[in-house]
């Protein structure tokens, strides 16, 4: 296990010191660099190397778990020592009472785990050190006990090691940042737990999420001090629903955003009908695109637009190694609901297969019928064709294919829905070194043509492009360094994640002028739905009136 996603992205110098670890123990150190790869990160084993001041500290079990209380006390203050001001120091313990430790000892074997300390006596010196316990979680693994070790246990025996997230000062307000799932297969990723995972690790925020059809607790201020609930692609069922969630909204000052990543338009019939209440009612809206930020902004002003970004950043291809095996230059198409894009090319793209034969090669993650209509044995299905025609795979598949791959065809047709799109797949297929063959929709805001990928706007210059790409390695080779290392500068979510918060944290200082704002936009649609809402309120008091407080959106 390591441990990387409990230190704040935005540390650029970490320490992690291991003390004596078991030999099969991986420090955390390339796993964050994968994160914020413009971090120091030193790793040493003794505590009494430390030299510097840094922005987080992970201390493992092996240096603080068998220290008595007066040796643990001074331990924890010499420690603080090497934090800046508001920084963060993590601290593993392993658990004394682990399964495996328990059966070791009443085997009259030596405890696997080297420990004498408690979770609850660290916690209590953490304190009386002067350092503030913002989380204390922990981490499980199954294990087999017999049955009289699980009834003379006082402890949970799968908990293998507890993890205590500290901050040196006063820690910031308490925070909670709450959201509303509506689409959990696409875009939540991305889009909701992605950025979910870097806010996780900062000092005080927390994390709930739900999908639309269960019950959630909206909170007030005295549990959180700022409270944030983000709706993400969930349409309101009625305007008198949109209405009362927004009044409930503002009984209990939570700061109300809509998340939007797609063009509404597939959905404006179910929006029209609600007069486009989910903008309205928010006090923003925040998206992925200009274009997409330009269409919402007619609904509410307030739009801010954060491009999507990757979680990390893969290791750089080997292409000396690749180009040494040679293989056939092995084009990608993975997309959804892109079907009829990818359909234009097919006539094109079986002439190039008929041309150049063993030398080239496909792989296709998208329905059937076009792996099918693709003319040559030399092609990969990607998937399962019996889930959905294997169209949806695990994230990790889908990286791994354009890994494996060395052109990435990314077309899209010009039309409204297609203009509002993100560049992901360019940003995705440039981390894992596959040249971007793109149509000018939406890609040639960002692929510099002929540097870090092709652009073509016509048949001609995708054949002509993909000619010199097929054929030429080196020049594939030089556009595939050049993407990777703008991803690596400028598109990774470590980079921009804290502008989110900035921007959270602006709006609710501005927050009763935002609720007034929203009042008087949705105040001018009340007398068009009159009888609905009327009807509404005779069937609920609020939409929290059952589930102890609970809100459940009705169909």
């Amino acid at each position: 296990m390591t441990f990387e996603t409990f230190i704040p992205a935005r540390s650029k110098t970490v320490l992690e010191v291991t003390g004596n670890l078991s030999a099969d123990f991986e420090p955390s150190e390339n796993a964050f660099l994968q994160i914020q790869p413009d971090c120091a990160y030193s790793v040493i084993k003794e505590l009494n190397k430390v030299d510097g001041v840094f922005d987080t500290v992970l201390i493992h079990s092996p240096i603080i778990a068998t220290l008595e209380h007066d040796k643990l006390i001074a331990t924890l203050k010499e420690i603080s020592k090497h934090i800046k001001d508001g920084g963060t120091i993590i601290f593993t313990l392993d658990n004394i009472g682990y399964a495996e430790n328990i059966t070791a000892i009443l085997d009259g074997k030596p405890p696997k785990l080297k420990v004498t300390m408690t979770s609850a006596e660290l916690q209590d010196a953490l304190k009386e050190a002067g350092l503030n316990v913002l989380r204390s979680l922990n981490a499980g693994r199954k294990v087999k006990v017999n049955r009289q070790i699980a009834e003379i246990a006082k402890t949970d025996l799968s908990v293998f090691v507890y993890i205590f997230t500290v901050c040196k000062g006063n820690p910031p307000p308490k925070t909670l940042v709450q959201t509303l799932i509506g689409e959990s297969t696409v875009c939540a990723p991305s889009r909701v737990h992605m950025p979910n995972s870097f806010f996780m690790a900062e000092p005080n925020i927390y994390i709930m999420t739900s999908p639309v059809g269960k019950p959630y607790k909206l909170f007030d201020r005295d549990k959180f001090e700022n409270r944030i609930f983000i709706n993400q692609r969930m349409s309101f069922p009625s305007f008198a629903v949109g209405l009362d969630f927004f009044n409930t909204i503002r009984a209990k000052e939570i700061l109300f955003v809509a998340e939007m990543d797609d063009h509404p338009i597939l959905w404006e019939k179910d929006y029209k009908r609600t007069e486009w209440i989910n903008f309205r009612a928010a006090h923003a809206i925040q998206t992925s695109t200009p274009y997409l930020a330009d269409f919402l902004g007619q609904f509410n002003p307030h739009v801010m637009v954060f491009p999507n970004h990757l979680h990390r950043l893969p290791p750089p291809r080997d292409f000396d190694e690749e180009f040494k095996q040679s293989k056939p230059v092995t084009i990608f198409f993975g997309a959804l609901n892109r079907d009829g894009d990818f359909m234009e090319l097919l006539p094109v793209l079986n002439k190039i297969a008929k041309r150049y034969g063993d030398k080239v090669a496909f792989k296709i993650l998208s329905r059937r019928n076009l792996f099918d209509m693709l003319e040559t044995e030399n092609k990969t299905f990607v998937g399962d064709m019996k889930i959905y025609e294997g169209q949806f795979v695990s994230y990790d598949t889908y990286q791994a294919a354009i890994r494996s791959s060395d052109i990435a065809l990314l077309p899209l047709r010009d039309n409204e829905f297609n203009r509002a799109k993100s560049d992901l797949k360019f940003i995705e297929c440039a981390a894992n070194g596959a040249v971007a063959l793109a149509s000018p929709v939406v890609y040639a805001n960002t692929i510099d043509d002929g540097s870090n990928g092709f652009i073509y706007n016509d048949e001609r210059e995708f054949v002509s492009k993909l000619t010199m790409l097929i054929t030429n390695r080196n020049l594939r080779r030089m556009m595939a360094e050049r993407a990777y290392h703008y991803v690596r500068n400028e598109r990774l979510m470590s980079q921009h994640y804290e502008e989110r918060l900035q921007w959270y944290g602006e709006l609710l200082h501005q927050l009763p002028e935002l609720t007034a704002e929203a009042q008087a936009r949705i105040d001018k649609f009340v007398p068009q739905f009159k009888d609905e809402i009327e009807k509404f309120n005779a069937r609920f008091t609020s939409l929290t009136e059952k589930n102890n407080g609970d809100i459940v959106i009705p169909e």
